[in-house]
């Protein structure tokens, strides 16, 4: 039985995140994508969601989607926004023909799908990018992996309502920019347990902030082998990268 997410936050091992899965070898935020991260054996899948019309959790980065299916050849126009569409229409896009020959007729995941694959075998970080509170903690409880899920958020008002909802969610509070003190006093409101950070706007000194308040510290995203080992080196306690294989050797490294 691989651990738990609660196990691999009290571990003292670097964590490797596949950003919207192994995303470099397969469409994003699809299921092939998440298959070859799990294959490959990351401690957690990342992948974003948003609600569809009629309040499903639907995976996908972007809100509109025009990039990564076909909608606009489909139904005509663009800036064709999920959150128009329901979940009947959504299902019938094509989301892998744009990547590659392939993978024409991979569909659009649900986050129910996406997390009945992924949580047997890996944590997942599930980052929120629209939707109620209400719908995802219902949908964790149900499918009862509440012990294999990081919920994160650039809204931080957002996981706060989460918290509300489930004393026992682990909740990531995302940013960019400057960290500051004020910033993780902020969210320190609504206890999270990591801190997921622009790798660009991360500090040595700004890991020793997170630490010193007894969170962990995710960066993302990060490609390069060498920045990785930077960030490692100055206590980052997860990775989240786009190329997973090329910073799992780095990661194994500090282990």
């Amino acid at each position: 039985m691989t651990p738990s997410l609660i196990e691999l936050l009290d571990s003292p091992k670097t964590l490797l995140l596949a950003h919207r899965g192994d995303s470099r070898v397969a469409p994003e935020n699809t299921l092939p994508a998440f298959e070859s991260a799990l294959k490959l054996g990351v401690d957690l899948v990342e992948l974003d969601y948003h609600q569809s019309a009629d309040g499903v959790p639907v995976v996908f980065h972007d809100k509109e989607l025009d990039r990564c299916t076909n909608a606009c050849a489909l139904w005509g126009g663009e800036k064709v926004l999920l959150s128009s569409r329901a979940w009947s229409d959504l299902c019938q896009l094509d989301a892998g023909g744009w990547y590659g020959e392939q993978f024409a007729g991979t569909r659009l995941a649900t986050l129910e799908e996406a997390l009945r694959l992924i949580c047997p075998r890996a944590g997942c970080m599930i980052e929120r990018k629209s939707g109620d509170a209400e719908t995802l903690v219902a949908l964790i409880d149900r499918l009862g992996v509440v012990d294999r899920c990081a919920v994160a958020a650039f809204d931080w008002s957002f996981l706060a309502r989460c918290r509300e909802l489930s004393s026992s969610i682990v909740l990531e509070a995302l940013g960019t920019e400057r960290l500051t003190s004020q910033r993780l006093d902020a969210a320190m409101q609504f206890a999270p347990r990591v801190i997921g950070w622009d790798n660009r706007h991360i500090t040595a000194e700004g890991i020793g902030m997170v630490h010193r308040r007894r969170l962990k510290v995710w960066v993302w995203t990060v490609d390069d082998p060498a920045r990785a080992a930077e960030l490692i080196a100055w206590g980052a306690d997860g990775v989240i990268s786009n190329v997973p294989r090329e910073i799992q050797p780095v990661v194994a490294t500090s282990k």
